[in-house]
């Protein structure tokens, strides 16, 4: 394979996570909650992914074993965030320190530090593989990959296409009026919060899948932050979030090939960060993104006199 196409196929595999968590991020915020505790939840995909893996389970059913264990965890979050109607900023910069925290705490405690897995097998599709240049990185990838795409459209059609979605999009905007039709508030945002969590913590899993084989402590290293942003550029459009994901992996990619392409250059150190300095340079030029009106604002239904 030339230059591109291992470029084109690493960013592919590095935009999985990213774009599972962004979008799961998606549907939780147009409900009107906002998610700061998306960075813990990954963290904890990772962790009982990894903890499938310590079992000698396979490793889809690893990743597999997140998506519930993300459920619950958005169950925890909505009895925060909708039922005791806390700050949802403190409540999910604690929640994250609380992640961080009790996952290094029982890795130390139970896991086989020194112990790696194997990352889940490449699935190659006949015919589009080999197409050049392209077909390799885009066609010859492991099926998780091919999953993240696919719920795109579910994901989009979700929120744009089923009654849920519209009274997701009405909770986020309007809450009274989606009280005034007889639809629970509280159990929208909840719904959105365990659908958006399931997801997010596949996307953690996705990096001990994918790209690790194992679990070290704190290894999300801010890419549930960036997921968060994507949300924002993507004006909170799953298929918006597409391409928004594909540029932080393209540039991540970039900074793990820069060397292997010659450009040597410029310290490694730099390149580490070209990532992140893309991504603040998209949420800077999609600053003027209007999130929901009614998002971070806790609902308090209005008893008629």
């Amino acid at each position: 394979m030339n230059d591109v196409t291992i470029l084109l196929g690493s960013a592919f595999l590095l935009m999985t996570p990213i774009l599972l968590a962004s979008l799961g991020e998606i549907v939780i915020e147009r409900s009107g909650t906002l998610n700061i505790a998306i960075e813990g939840v990954m963290l904890s995909g990772c962790f009982a992914a990894a903890g499938m893996l310590q079992l000698k389970s396979s490793l889809l059913v690893a990743a597999a074993v997140s998506i519930p264990f993300g459920g619950l965890l958005g169950l925890v979050l909505a009895w925060l965030f909708v039922g005791r109607r806390i700050n949802q900023i403190v409540g999910g910069v604690m929640f994250n320190l609380l992640a961080l925290g009790l996952t290094t705490l029982l890795f130390s405690s139970f896991f086989k530090s020194d112990s790696l897995g194997a990352v889940e097998s490449r699935v190659s599709i006949p015919l589009l593989s080999q197409i050049p240049v392209i077909g390799k990185a885009l066609f010859d990838q492991p099926l998780l990959c091919y999953i993240a795409i696919a719920l795109v459209p579910l994901a989009f059609w979700l929120l744009f296409a089923s009654w849920f979605g519209l009274h997701c999009r009405a909770a986020g905007e309007r809450p009274e009026a989606v009280d005034t039709v007889g639809v629970s508030v509280e159990g929208v945002r909840t719904s959105a919060l365990v659908i958006g969590c399931a997801m997010i913590s596949l996307g953690g899993a996705s990096i001990v899948v994918l790209q690790a084989g194992a679990f070290t402590p704190g290894m999300t290293e801010g890419i549930g932050f960036i997921a968060l942003a994507i949300a924002m550029v993507a004006r909170w459009n799953p298929l918006l979030a597409v391409p928004s994901a594909a540029l932080f992996g393209l540039a991540q990619s970039f900074s793990f090939q820069a060397q292997t392409l010659g450009i040597d250059a410029v310290p490694s150190q730099v390149w580490a960060a070209l990532p992140y300095v893309v991504t603040i340079a998209a949420v800077a030029i999609g600053h003027a993104a209007r999130y929901p009106d009614a998002i971070a604002v806790p609902f308090t239904r209005r008893e008629s006199a």
